[in-house]
Formats: structure tokens, sequence, C-alpha cells
């Protein structure tokens, strides 16, 4: 199963090589906005993951390299947890494994990662409890005008 530091590290390789950036010159940058402890080598051994004999991974990304990485790469965290994939290569509940609707799922779990929808089954208020209230207003306006309602009812 793809964990969340196997995506992590390929998106942090993908986005890393869009911007025509060596391990080297992230690890720069890192250091330029005080992250110093993520060297080219560090770059090295988190896409990589290195590997055991059995091809596990053995090095896994940190949520303060996460966050150090983003603001490096100029891309929101989010952005390098999740990505379109099949809904056999999520790391989403095993309970969704071989559902028909895996596909629908699939996107909801990328929405849930994101902070825009509870999973089924939780309690979506619990679930926005701790969203900044700008985040809640703007996720609620858009839901209003999924459902025709044009935001009404939200002041």
């Amino acid at each position: 199963m793809t964990s969340y530091s196997d995506i992590a590290a390929e998106r942090i390789r993908e986005v890393r090589r869009k911007r025509g950036l060596t391990a080297a010159e992230l690890a720069q940058r890192c250091a330029d906005i005080g992250a110093p402890e993520i060297t080219a080598q560090s770059v090295s051994n988190i896409e990589t993951g290195r590997r055991d004999k059995d091809g596990r991974r053995r090095r896994f990304v940190t949520v303060d390299e996460l966050v150090a990485l983003a603001v490096a790469l100029e891309v929101a965290p989010v952005h390098l947890l999740s990505r379109p994939m099949p809904p056999e290569d999520l790391p989403f509940p095993a309970a969704w494994k071989g559902d028909p609707n895996a596909e629908g799922l699939a996107l909801v779990w990328r929405n849930f990662i994101k902070g825009e929808q509870a999973l089924p089954g939780m309690d979506a208020r619990s679930y926005m409890t701790e969203a900044p209230e700008e985040d809640f207003t703007r996720l609620a306006l858009k839901l209003a005008e999924e459902r025709g309602q044009g935001g009404k009812g939200l002041d």
C-alpha cells in the first residue's frame, strides 16, 4: 500500500523537477528559509525513502520537513500530500477497498485531506469545528451555490 510519505516523496520530486531544481538547490532554498537540516542528502533520502532490502520505506517525511519543503517549493503543503491516483493505491480506510464507488471515494479522500469534506460516517459538524471561520464560510457558500441556494441564509 502507498504511504503518505510515498505520496509526499513522489510529489516533492515532481515539483522539484518542474521547478528545474536540483536536490542541492532545493536544500539551499530550505536553508534560506530556516531549515538548514534539510540537506541535499536529506532531499535524496526523502525522495527515495531509503528502502530496505525488502523494498520497505525506512525514511519517512516529517511534518516539519513537509512544511519547509512546501515553502521552499512554493506550493501548498496539501498538494504534497495528495494527488489524483487510482483508488487501489490510495491509503484510505481498508473498509473502502473493493467498494464499487471507489472512484468517488478517491475524490472524497482528496477533499478530506484538503479540509473540504468529512469522510462517510464522520460527523460533518465535528469535522468542521477546527476549520478557521473564513474557511468554514467559504465552504458553506460553495455548498450553497452547488445546491442552487446562492448563499442565502448564511448571514
